[in-house]
């Protein structure tokens, strides 16, 4: 015997049992957890025993350690013969093999050990010991032939009958059974009868905790925070082991006081160790419950919103017709004079009543617009749109509004401020191209300009300007933003959760076409500005009876231009500063990537166009 195995042995037997018994406290309520603790348990008196045997010191007891073998192997191969009826599922067969087994494993260890019919005696050689077995060791040899025959082939059944994460568990199973195989083939066979050696031969016996590990995770694969556990006490119980029998190897008191010293130590550290890492599995299998019931209620909040969605874009569909029938007739009374309304009384409460019939159609059309962008059931028709030409034509059809409060609307195109009619005359203009649906993208400019009017109070100058600049200065601007929002509360990062395919929000091309809407107005304090673009967000003191509004302009104009792959945002230096609004679109040069990308997105069935409310609405 080598000094070695005077340390390996006893090590690697204790991990053996170590880890059964762990695995048995762990996965107590299983059946497998049961039949692996006595099969690893086995496996570790089987390595004690045959190192005990061999001991010369303690020779009187060699006979008795190698009968305690047979008595461990009994229990392994009974156990081996059990695993495969309750791993990785419970067999109906389980229960009428359990007790045959274990009155068999019982009866014929307890034979084994005190009678001379399994082992009857043992000779010492140089290099271990020689047994002779007694008249019924056949009885043992047929036994463990048959069980690792039987269970080899209903672990192989199991393998192909079970699911996909039964059979990872299996895999694991086989992969630990072939390494102890394979290397006590290699000592026994190859070492030992071919090259002629018996110095490694043991090493066949050790192999075993291979297959002891590799199945202890298959049984526990499913309890993950467990194998920290498990891990943490195998570690503990190896280096309190090591020193444990260290102190046996000490030659004078000094050492053999050091050793105890030390045991005791690393044995308590172990145990805090542990304590400490149980503690920290229970906070985790606690943040774990927790996030499963968050998961499931979030699920259940997304049911609810798609409830929510379909529900306002059903009753909005609804709501649309009788409002504009109530809309349409008081404009027949009011606007045409088809009627004869004399009393003042009258005119003022049908001029109110026709105000909020206004505002209603405007809030339903804008309801209508949201479900349908969030069921990505909005329809976008695509074209080359000159924006320039586009902008001009939103101008014109919002100028009187400008008018009213006498506010100046300007084009800057290119360092030339102009009007549509000085525009007209102009040759020396840049063409701004895009290709993208151009009623969206008016509906985009006109909110802009209208939001504008509403919020300035005296009379000023609006500017529209269009440029060119580089895909990375806008991917920089815009990752500022998204950085500056998410710092904040999960209620402001509303404002750039997107239900638009991420197919028509990734930028294209390396430039963007710029469009902003510089105002004089009443300014947007900082804090203000990132929730700008939330769903029914408005400013908070500056709702005023002049500017009512549904809350919902800003968000569509972000579905809208995100649709176009760009991105839309606002500045402003402050209250009493004005503010600038800017969005994005792609530039027509790189139209061909732009319809390469959006042939990947997900087609829609029941698209339907850009609700609008009538003409009159609008004014709202």
């Amino acid at each position: 015997m080598h000094e070695y195995d005077l340390i390996i042995a006893p090590l690697i037997s204790l991990v053996c049992i170590a880890i059964g018994l762990i695995v048995y406290l762990y996965d107590s309520k299983s059946s497998a957890g049961k039949v692996f603790a006595v099969i690893s348990c086995s496996i570790g008196v089987w390595i004690l025993g045959a190192f005990l045997s061999d001991i010369r010191s303690i020779d009187q007891y060699s006979l008795f350690f190698n009968r305690l073998v047979f008595v461990a192997l009994f229990f392994l191969m009974g156990g081996l013969l059990y695993l495969p009826f309750v791993f990785p599922n419970r067999s109906k067969f389980a229960t009428y093999i359990k007790w045959p087994l274990v009155i068999f494993s019982v009866f014929f260890g307890i034979f084994a050990l005190v009678t001379p019919y399994i082992v009857a005696k043992i000779e010492f050689e140089d290099w271990g010991s020689n047994l002779t077995y007694g008249n019924y060791f056949m009885i043992f040899t047929v036994f463990a032939f048959a069980a690792i025959i039987i269970s080899l082939v209903k672990f192989i059944i199991n393998y192909l009958r079970s699911k996909p994460e039964e059979r990872t568990k299996l895999r694991l199973f086989f992969e630990g059974l072939f390494l102890f195989m394979l290397i006590t083939i290699i000592v026994h066979v190859v070492i030992r009868n071919i090259v002629g050696s018996d110095e490694f031969y043991r090493f066949g016996n050790y192999a075993a905790v291979i297959f002891v590990a590799f199945t202890a995770y298959a049984i526990v694969k499913h309890q993950l925070f467990n194998i920290k556990v498990i891990l943490t006490e195998i570690a503990v119980a190896v280096v309190s082991g090591s020193l444990f029998v260290e102190i046996f190897l000490s030659k004078t008191p000094l050492e053999w006081g050091t050793s105890i010293l030390l045991w005791i130590i690393a044995t308590y550290g172990g145990y805090l160790l542990i304590k400490s890492v149980i503690r920290e599995i229970k906070f985790r299998e606690e943040l774990q419950v927790m996030a499963e019931q968050l998961g499931h209620a979030n699920a259940h909040l997304k049911e609810l919103d798609q409830m929510k969605t379909e529900f306002v874009s059903l009753a909005s569909h609804e709501l649309l017709t009788p409002v504009s029938a109530i809309e349409g007739y008081l404009s027949m009374l009011l606007d045409e004079h088809m009627a004869k309304v004399e009393d003042p009384k009258a005119v003022k409460y049908l001029t109110n009543v026709y105000s909020s019939a206004k505002r209603l159609a405007r809030l339903i059309a804008d309801m209508l617009n949201i479900s349908r962008i969030e069921e990505g059931r909005l329809l976008v028709e695509k074209k080359d749109i000159n924006l320039s030409e586009l902008v001009l034509q939103a101008i014109d059809e919002i100028h009187f509004k400008a008018d009213e409060k006498k506010q100046r609307i300007v084009f800057e195109n290119d360092e030339i401020r102009m009007t549509k009619s000085e525009l007209n005359k102009n040759d020396q203009n840049q063409k701004f191209e895009t290709y993208g649906d151009a009623d969206k993208i008016k509906e985009v400019v006109i909110n802009l300009i209208g939001n504008s009017i509403k919020y300035s109070k005296d009379p000023g100058t609006i500017s529209v300007h269009i440029e060119k600049v580089p895909t990375p200065w806008v991917q920089e601007k815009w990752q500022k933003i998204e950085e500056d929002i998410k710092s904040r509360p999960l209620d402001d990062q509303e404002a750039i959760h997107s239900a638009v395919d991420e197919h028509f929000r990734n930028f294209v091309g390396s430039t963007q076409l710029m469009i902003a809407v510089k105002d004089q107005g009443i300014g947007i304090p900082k804090e203000e500005l990132p929730r700008l673009f939330k769903k029914f967000h408005r400013v908070g003191d500056y709702t005023t009876a002049e500017s009512q509004g549904t809350g919902l302009g800003l968000y569509i104009s972000r579905a809208l231009v995100e649709l176009h792959h760009g991105r839309i945002w606002a500045d402003s230096e402050g209250p009493g500063k004005g503010s600038t609004f800017t969005f994005t679109l792609p530039d027509i040069s790189d139209k061909e990537e732009l319809l390469k990308m959006e042939a990947q997105a997900p087609k829609k069935e029941s698209l339907k166009p850009l609700a609008k409310p009538t003409k009159a609405a609008e004014d709202i």
